[in-house]
Parts: C-alpha cells; structure tokens; sequence
C-alpha cells in the first residue's frame, strides 16, 4: 500500500519499496518452490532497479528545465 501510495505521489523512493517487495516476494517463493512465480518477482526486481536508476538520470535535466522555463 505504502509504495503504490508513493507512485501515485511520483516519489522517487517508491521505486526502493518496489525493489523491497518483489525482492521479498522472490525469496519467499523460491522457499516455497513456487519457481515460475520467483522468476516473475525477480524480473519486477530488476524492473524496479532500472526504474531508479532511469528515475534519476532523469530529475536534474527535469530541475534544470523547470528552471529555465522561469
């Protein structure tokens, strides 16, 4: 609940509470021997991982546009 309530805020740190989760999730079915769902979950790991780091390529050309625009 905490990070779809940060997505829909656009913060940044969401995408950690994403990373957190499917991580979580990932483990916890490898344990249960559930391996198509683990491999899912490991995947929207990866996927939250990219988000980050494409997230913050993308604030100081978004600061510096703002700025300029002023």
């Amino acid at each position: 609940m905490v990070a779809l309530w940060a997505l829909a805020q656009k913060y940044t740190e969401q995408w950690l509470l994403w990373f957190v989760v499917d991580a979580v999730c990932t483990v916890l079915y490898i344990y249960k021997q559930i391996p198509f769902t683990a491999a899912l979950y490991g995947f929207y790991t990866v996927i939250a991982l990219l988000g980050y780091r494409q997230w913050l390529r993308m604030i100081p050309s978004s600061n510096s546009t703002s700025l300029s625009n002023n």
